[in-house]
């Protein structure tokens, strides 16, 4: 699956809003999962990234959000409905592996 413009752009508003809502910051996420900053930013942007990297992303602030014991914006293209399908295509990470370490 590959998202058009108009679903990239979508998709990057609304990263971005719940990584408002998150409280962190591209350095903070970056930090975390290891990555450069430009590779998160890429991420965020929802261009030039790897499509599991915006998943990881978007999971990531998401798990932040909930423990902080709020709710996410929702999503229009990486909603729940498509994880498996975006599993099949891309080999998602778990954030919980990225969390407790066992990714890496």
């Amino acid at each position: 699956m590959s998202l058009n413009r108009s679903e990239r752009g979508d998709t990057c508003n609304e990263l971005n809003a719940n990584l408002v809502l998150s409280g962190l910051t591209p350095e903070n996420i970056g930090g975390a999962l290891g990555w450069t900053l430009d590779r998160t930013t890429a991420a965020l942007a929802v261009a030039g990234a790897a499509p599991r990297d915006v998943w990881l992303v978007r999971d990531y602030i998401d798990a932040a959000i909930i423990a902080a014991g709020k709710t996410p914006h929702p999503y229009s293209s990486l909603t729940e409905q498509m994880r498996s399908a975006a599993d099949s295509w891309f080999g998602l990470i778990d954030v919980a592996d990225v969390i407790t370490g066992a990714a890496r």
